[in-house]
């Protein structure tokens, strides 16, 4: 018999697949002879640099997605190496791409720093998710940036187009409003407070390893700080490899405009309605950049999968890495067995 999990898995990706037919069909829609998609690659494979720079792009930001988590993972005290958490981290670009969601690519690399640290699974969870907030403080602040300081809004002549922004914007400031709030109140003199009021409450085993973790980036502001910085690199780069996506398809798009539009396509195509956000970042990107730059259907949808195409290859470093280093997910008495003690 099949398991109730086993459905609801099957269920889930039935569903997301049917997302991303429906989203790609959708932006597909407007594109009146799709021939011009195929010219679109074809002529992307004469722009060698353009190309090249995208790859790039894509690498610095799978080196700096695993600076991220290292600064947050060493914050922490645990065990870990650089050359290690890039290996995770390229891994866990292949299960973001090949699985129904983003935590696939999450549990993946979790596992293989539990492998390394017994007993740590909550804290470590709890790196991750640290990992999140860190990444969305960092994208409200290029979108802020460079929405209202280098004038995005202004090439805003669509009102519905200015609504959405505006909408953007308090999505953004409340988000990271409420994150710094949530660090203000897990400080060790409201905590104190709390524990003297709840002390049974406080003394739960996760509750307390929770305020703990919150402690300690509070106390080592300075890997937290150095994770934010690399953050804001990790977002620039990935959303750079847009732009060299719309120079291989000859569109001479301003870096201010991609950086203003590149923040919303990556929050709607993070929502779980489709597979890898297929169809979603095509249909977000293509309305977003013709509405501000004027660029044509054709040429957004073509530059927004070439770009996505930019990240996958990484992924397939990643399934490379998969293959060919097993012991990812081996502790490290099980990589050196002859270590051990007789």
């Amino acid at each position: 018999m099949i398991a109730k999990t086993h459905l609801k898995v099957a269920a889930l990706f039935l569903l997301k697949l049917l997302g991303t037919g429906v989203f790609l069909y959708w932006a597909l829609s407007r594109i009146d002879d799709q021939r011009v998609l195929v010219d679109h690659f074809r002529n992307a494979l004469k722009s060698p640099f353009w190309v090249s720079a995208g790859i790039g792009f894509g690498g610095v930001s799978v080196i700096a997605w695993a600076l991220r988590w290292y600064y947050l993972l060493k914050a922490q005290s645990l065990d870990v190496t650089f050359p290690f958490v890039v290996r995770m981290t390229l891994i866990a670009a292949l299960f973001n791409i090949v699985s129904v969601g983003g935590a696939a690519g999450n549990a993946a690399r979790m596992i293989g720093v539990m492998r390394r640290n017994p007993g740590k699974k909550l804290i470590i969870t709890l790196t991750v998710l640290m990992d999140h907030l860190v990444g969305f403080v960092a994208t409200g602040m290029i979108f802020l940036t460079f929405a209202w300081g280098a004038g995005g809004m202004h090439q805003a002549g669509n009102p519905a187009l200015k609504n959405l922004l505006v909408a953007a914007t308090v999505f953004e400031l409340g988000g990271v409003v409420f994150i710094v709030l949530f660090f203000v109140i897990c400080s060790e003199s409201i905590l104190g407070r709390f524990r003297r009021k709840y002390p049974v409450l406080a003394r739960r085993e996760h509750l307390a390893s929770f305020t703990e973790c919150l402690n300690l980036y509070r106390s080592r502001w300075q890997q937290t700080i150095q994770s934010l910085a690399v953050s804001i690199m990790l977002s620039v780069t990935f959303f750079m490899a847009f732009y060299a996506a719309l120079r291989t398809v000859q569109e001479q798009v301003e870096v201010t405009t991609v950086l203003t539009v590149m923040p919303l396509v990556d929050i709607a195509s993070s929502m779980p309605i489709s597979i890898s956000g297929l169809g979603v970042r095509e249909k977000t990107f293509e309305y977003l950049v013709s509405e501000i730059a004027g660029v044509k259907a054709e040429a957004a949808v073509s530059a927004s999968l070439i770009g996505f195409l930019f990240h996958v290859f990484w992924g397939l470093v990643g399934g490379a890495v998969l293959i060919f280093n097993r012991s990812n997910f081996s502790s490290p008495d099980q990589e050196n067995p002859s270590s051990s003690p007789e």
